[in-house]
């Protein structure tokens, strides 16, 4: 019997497909919503939750998945920390090289001080870790961990982050370069969040606060929701380049601690 005809896989792209139908149709229902409730998007979208409604409705109707959920993360350790920790310098060295970017090929910075926006920052930073959480309770914290029941971190990450990617389907309205940009965009950041959150320590707040820091610091430097495709170019190159570098360090550690294993004589038994 291959893999995938085995009952597991089965059962695997069952769940697969329903949460990913149910993320896309309770996305789309938040999104015909929202305007209706006041809520301005620049603070937070209630689209963001649709991974996590998708989740709760999974675990509803497919017990057999609930011990996917274990896999949340959210006890602390040193290694969590530095984890998390890891994860905010990999934000600032995406935005280096973007907006170094900027400035060499002669595009202006254009930064919005955030006590200018419409509504207070403070608002608008604690929504969009909330909204953060909302999504990565579904992508990171549920489908990546479902995934690598049966594929290796890497390859989950980049299937996390085509679904993720494609899941924003309004930037198919943008164009062809925006779209593929995103994409791209997307499944860089998935890529260096599968390789973050390998151990199982703290594992949502550090999604949530990379995710949203990406989006704070888009929302104050760059201007790729209006459409810009040159911007969203630029992250996507930038994502990328960070991307190759975090999978480098990992197989470096990986590659370090093997041979330190190799060298340890087995316990006898």
């Amino acid at each position: 019997m291959t893999l995938i005809d085995s009952p597991r896989f089965n059962r695997l792209s069952g769940i697969v497909l329903a949460y990913y139908v149910l993320a896309s149709v309770f996305a789309l229902l938040f999104g015909i919503v929202q305007p209706a409730t006041g809520i301005p998007v620049v603070i937070i979208q209630l689209t963001q939750f649709g991974p996590t409604l998708a989740v709760l409705v999974v675990l509803w109707l497919l017990p057999g998945s609930r011990g996917l959920i274990r896999q949340a993360g959210l006890r602390s350790s040193k290694a969590g920390i530095a984890q998390l920790g890891e994860a905010v310098l990999i934000v600032v060295a995406i935005f280096v090289v973007a907006l170094s970017w900027y400035g060499l090929s002669g595009h202006m910075i254009d930064f919005t001080n955030p006590f200018d926006l419409a509504h207070p920052i403070w608002l608008i930073v604690i929504a969009q870790f909330i909204g953060a959480a909302g999504e990565e309770i579904g992508w990171r914290c549920f489908l990546q961990p479902a995934l690598q029941t049966h594929m290796g971190v890497l390859l989950s990450s980049v299937v996390v982050g085509l679904l993720w990617g494609v899941w924003h389907v309004g930037v198919f309205a943008e164009g062809w370069l925006y779209a593929s940009s995103f994409i791209l965009f997307a499944v860089c950041l998935s890529v260096i969040l599968g390789e973050l959150l390998r151990g199982k320590r703290l594992k949502l707040p550090t999604a949530s606060t990379f995710h949203a820091l990406i989006n704070l610091a888009m929302l104050l430097w760059f201007k790729e929701e209006e459409g810009d495709a040159y911007a969203m170019a630029t992250m996507a190159v930038a994502t990328l380049i960070a991307a190759v570098c975090v999978l480098i360090v990992h197989s470096v550690r990986t590659g370090r601690g093997t041979r330190q294993n190799n060298n340890t004589f087995p316990e006898l038994r």
